[in-house]
């Protein structure tokens, strides 16, 4: 399965960016979406730079946070079965322990059963996210205003 480049994605979106300029046909384009997408390519935050680089990364990043707000730290199986219909165990396996030896996520030993470990996001995790976030936030209120 070929990963989703969006490098490429975007690279394509600004050639139409250039089309619309000239033919007037893109009058519909969601400038606060290109805005956006511009600046997760055009940036040095380092998560973005590691989870925003192929489909899988971006949808483990996305559910991993969104499971670790619901219910804390997840165990390595439950690591393991986000995205499982987009990539082979050995990959995920493989995402999971560069992300840890990255230090955007961090493993620790369950308290209740050593045999199980868990996974939950590094404070620079979940800083570099909220940076993100707030760049989201200040370009639609930029482009469109309001909250």
């Amino acid at each position: 399965m070929v990963g989703f480049s969006y490098v490429a994605f975007l690279s394509k979106l600004l050639s139409l960016l250039k089309l619309g300029r000239d033919n007037r046909n893109l009058e519909g384009l969601d400038v606060r979406l290109a805005n956006i997408l511009i600046w997760m390519v055009d940036n040095d935050n380092e998560l973005l730079a590691f989870f925003f680089n192929t489909r899988y990364s971006v949808f483990f990043l996305n559910t991993f946070l969104l499971r670790y707000r619901e219910e804390g730290a997840l165990s390595r199986e439950q690591c393991l079965d986000i995205g499982a219909h987009l990539r082979s165990r050995t990959h995920r396996q493989q995402f999971i322990d560069e992300s840890i030896s990255r230090g955007f996520l961090e493993k620790d030993i369950s308290k209740e059963d050593k045999r199980r470990v868990l996974i939950s996001p590094t404070e620079k995790t979940l800083r570099l996210f909220a940076e993100w976030s707030k760049l989201y936030h200040d370009t639609r209120r930029l482009t469109f205003g309001g909250e």
